[in-house]
């Protein structure tokens, strides 16, 4: 009976914040237009998790019962039955619909989620190789890899702590006040990293915590509001004190929701509206009003008992439509995807979850669950070092042109190359086609630069020449890069170059639009002639690559998936030429005038070698030119780029 007294007593109010916040992230992400901040769930779920898991550490603490196995074991049977059903039907169903890339991808993302690394995962995949978020199915599992990233530290700083008895509340005040510095610090300039870290989101759990403190040592900052299980939560002087905490708390929650849309520097301070939000809501209590016929109304409760699985099944339902139907599903799509997560979620939480949470047989459950965790963990790793095991039977049907759909990346190759020139970070990416040699061409751009290196690589090897590629994002002098890691990694490449005197020709590549009617496209035009400017002066040959027609249609629909009884594929795998030109006008126009100025650049034309009169195609004499809407598979680079060699050689030889 004592150890039951060191979990609260269930609040039907939480359970409705917790429905808050999974609704807020499944309408989020299946109607992003209708809640722009949905995805401030997360951080709502971050403080719930803080609060409550906070409170069993304290009282156990306190009470001298705290057992790092026992609270370990708890955590395996809450988190771990859902979780191992849901990754268990996606690897299943990966088996028969996934090509061998985006199988690998999930078999990696299969090991980070079964030990709770996948946001690390995700921070390093972020720039030119990755893929589109919406085709990643367990791209989600970020928040709970961050979540147990934090209850593996926590528990230990606090026992600690206890031992070496130092107050725990200024402990927890000093490490949030720190994450907290940390989140507001890096998320201008090192965004993907803030953003995924545990350093810059551990304060949001340690606010939950703070909040636990005080509830479990009824600490009052404003009188008299007790929790369910009797512990003072706050100081609140009365009824009156309470509904405004709790409206005050439901207004930061609305607008973290309507306010803090992607792309407005998340976390930040704009973390702080769903937080402290969470916070006024729990600190409220029960008996305040919203709290108790809002929050705790059956139905919005009901949805807080499946959040965890909700959460869970949502995503990955929605990315397989994504990957097996296109970018673009209807709303009847999405609408029905969300339908089958929520009964899925019921029906995992009330035949899975409470059965394997009850007690009985206790050890065995967690071995079972534990091994079925590392059994899928371990699966993922084999499927990501099998290449996404290429001669499944459901894919070998279309295998060449599954096999243009790969990244083909030379890490090793690259590593060295960042070595020598004493290259550092992630976003100063190099490749020297041969690592021994001096480069004498250095190929210079973002993602549609990599994508024409092997073939452009070939010809000049061919040529007595060495390429060197430089990753960067826009391929300019003079571009401000405050928010951008990649761009302000750029003028380290560009001065690479340049002050290489073994290079003499220097290729321009990237997906960057020009134009002559904003002040953006205007700078980046003035930008262009710079570097120009810049390069010719110092004596290099210099050549432009035209950009290729982007797709508004993802290319894979061009593959039938044989692992699917019902797909079918693309009649029409190409894009108009008309639409490119259309497109393009204002670009094409904006770089003529400035090469007009400098006639001894040449000029590559990918979408001429792509393209005849009428269209734009994506197979090629039975190749897949792309493998995505916007970059050359590896046999469209070859294929481009032995038609460059024709048009280099004729350069030569005029």
């Amino acid at each position: 009976m004592q150890q039951a007294s060191l979990h609260p007593a269930y609040r039907a109010d939480i359970d409705g914040l917790r429905a808050i916040a999974v609704l807020s992230v499944v309408v989020f992400h299946a109607f992003p237009s209708l809640l722009p901040g949905g995805f401030t769930g997360v951080d709502i779920f971050f403080i719930i998790s803080g609060f409550l898991i906070g409170s069993i550490l304290l009282k156990g603490l306190q009470a001298g019962q705290f057992s790092f196995a026992d609270f370990y074991a708890r955590r395996v049977r809450r988190i771990f039955p859902a979780l191992a059903i849901v990754m268990a039907c996606c690897v299943a169903l990966g088996w028969f619909a996934l090509f061998p890339d985006e199988y690998k991808m999930l078999g990696k993302h299969l090991f980070g989620g079964a030990t709770f690394v996948s946001n690390f995962f995700l921070w390093e995949e972020v720039g030119y190789f990755d893929t589109t978020a919406d085709t990643k199915p367990l791209l989600h599992l970020w928040s709970l890899a961050v979540e147990e990233q934090f209850y593996i530290i926590w528990p230990l700083a606090l026992w600690l702590a206890f031992r070496r008895r130092w107050a725990p509340w200024k402990l927890a005040l000093l490490v949030a006040a720190l994450s907290f510095a940390v989140n507001v610090g890096g998320v201008h300039r090192y965004a993907t990293a803030t953003f995924y870290s545990p350093l810059s989101r551990m304060w949001e759990l340690l606010m939950g915590a703070l909040l636990a403190y005080m509830s479990v040592n009824r600490i009052g900052l404003l009188a008299g509001v007790r929790g369910a299980d009797g512990d003072r939560l706050a100081d609140f002087s009365g009824p009156r004190a309470r509904n405004c905490a709790a409206v005050a708390g439901l207004l930061l929650l609305a607008a973290g929701l309507a306010l803090a849309a992607p792309g407005k520097h998340f976390p930040g301070w704009w973390a702080l509206l769903p937080t402290l939000g969470a916070l006024l809501l729990i600190a409220a209590g029960p008996a305040a009003l919203i709290n108790r016929y809002l929050l705790g109304n059956k139905l919005v409760a009901w949805f807080g008992l499946i959040s965890y699985p909700l959460y869970l099944w949502h995503w990955p339902i929605l990315s397989f439509l994504h990957i097996l139907e296109g970018p673009l599903l209807s709303r009847m799509m999405r609408a029905t995807a969300l339908a089958a997560a929520v009964a899925l979620a019921w029906l995992t939480y009330y035949f899975v979850e409470r059965p394997l949470r009850r007690p009985t047989h206790g050890a065995r459950k967690v071995t079972v669950l534990a091994l079925a965790i590392a059994a899928l963990g371990a699966f993922g790793g084999w499927i990501y070092l099998q290449e996404g095991l290429p001669l499944r039977r459901s894919v070998v049907e279309n295998a060449a042109q599954q096999q243009a759909l790969i990244v083909v990346e030379d890490k090793h190759n690259a590593e060295l190359c960042k070595q020598r020139y004493g290259f550092q970070t992630k976003f100063e990416y190099c490749l020297l086609d041969q690592p021994g040699k001096e480069p004498t061409v250095a190929l210079i751009g973002d993602s549609h630069g990599y994508h024409i290196v092997a073939g452009l690589s070939r010809y000049y090897r061919g040529h007595g020449d060495n390429l060197w590629y430089l990753g960067t994002r826009v391929p300019f002098f003079g571009l401000g890069g405050d928010n951008d890691e990649y761009q302000q990694a750029t003028p380290r490449m560009l001065e690479s170059a340049l002050n290489t005197p073994s290079v003499r020709t220097v290729i321009l590549s990237t997906a960057a639009k020009l134009n002559n009617e904003t002040p953006d496209g205007q700078a980046g035009v003035r930008a262009f002639r710079t570097t120009l400017s810049r390069f010719i002066d110092s004596g290099r040959k210099v050549i432009w690559v035209n950009d290729l027609p982007m797709l508004d249609f993802d290319p894979r629909t061009c593959i039938r998936r044989a692992g699917v009884p019902t797909s079918q594929t693309r009649n029409d795998c190409w894009v108009t030429r008309q639409a490119f030109d259309d497109a393009t006008r204002l670009h094409h126009a904006a770089v003529a005038q400035v090469l007009k100025d400098f006639p001894q650049v040449q000029v590559l034309d990918t979408a001429a070698q792509l393209c005849d009169a009428q269209r734009c195609n994506v197979i090629i004499d039975g190749k897949m030119m792309y493998r995505d809407t916007h970059h050359l598979s590896y046999e469209g680079d070859l294929y481009v780029g032995e038609r460059f060699g024709r048009a280099l050689d004729a350069a030569r030889s005029r």
